[in-house]
């Protein structure tokens, strides 16, 4: 079985071996693959976009 991270509480969770789902087993969070690969997108664009705000603020 593969890990990746939980986009819900940030433990590990498993990705069976198929690649089709994902599953945490500390909080449950369950998603198939794709489903879990587009949230991850989003989390990593938004955390860009905050990066990006906070470099504004302050570019020094």
């Amino acid at each position: 079985m593969i890990e990746a991270r939980c986009p819900k509480c940030g433990k590990k969770a498993q990705v069976d071996d198929e690649m089709a789902n994902v599953r945490c087993n500390f909080c449950n969070y369950s998603a198939t693959y794709d489903e879990y690969i587009e949230l991850m997108k989003e989390k990593a664009l938004m955390m860009a976009d905050d990066f990006q705000m906070s470099w504004d603020k302050n570019p020094f």
